[in-house]
């Protein structure tokens, strides 16, 4: 599975991860923004581009205009990790307590 993201006026596009991009990219033992990164890469990377699919290149986009969360969403579902998106008007999902986790 295949998406295109359009990132600053650049079409990046994802793809689910192989076995393979596990050898190229470790995402083992990364936690937070460090794991999104690496599994934007993975994506991107199983996509074949290799000029976008490094963290190098992930971790210079700018961190608050959106970006990475577009290309988050986007590694998400075509690895097939759906994340609902609420309603207009519905509010967010309590996270749960980490205990509980």
């Amino acid at each position: 599975m295949q998406q295109t993201v359009t990132v600053d006026g650049q079409e990046v596009t994802l793809a689910t991860i192989t076995v393979g991009m596990l050898e190229t990219i470790e995402l083992t033992g990364k936690k937070g923004h460090a794991f999104s990164a690496a599994f934007v890469a993975a994506s991107i990377l199983a996509a074949g581009d290799k000029e976008r699919g490094t963290e190098a290149w992930v971790n210079g986009l700018p961190f608050f205009n959106g970006p990475l969360n577009k290309l988050l969403e986007a590694a998400n579902e075509v690895n097939g990790f759906n994340t609902p998106k609420p309603e207009p008007g519905e509010p967010e999902p309590e996270a749960a307590p980490a205990a509980a986790q």
